[in-house]
């Protein structure tokens, strides 16, 4: 198992101290940071940012079936409003 199929299970813990934070008497901000930080080696860190470094270009067709969808969306949330006026 690769380190980001462990992240998940890991983060869980990092997010009930996170809801911590913002109760009366929770962690401090600077805890959850040190405490989200310990939780993750700098590999790992490397390797999430790394793929910043090569973008991915999308399918030619999977792009244009979202144009046509999106623009359908659009196109009867425009009719539903000038229906309602």
């Amino acid at each position: 198992m690769g380190p980001m199929a462990r992240r998940g299970k890991r983060a869980e813990p990092a997010a009930d101290r996170a809801r911590e934070r913002r109760e009366p008497g929770g962690l401090q901000e600077r805890e959850v940071i040190d405490e989200l930080a310990s939780e993750f080696t700098t590999e790992e860190l490397q390797e999430f940012l790394e793929a910043d470094r090569h973008p991915i270009e999308a399918d030619p067709l999977f792009k244009e079936q979202l144009r046509e969808k999106l623009w359908k969306l659009l196109q009867r949330s425009i009719q539903g409003a000038s229906d309602d006026s």
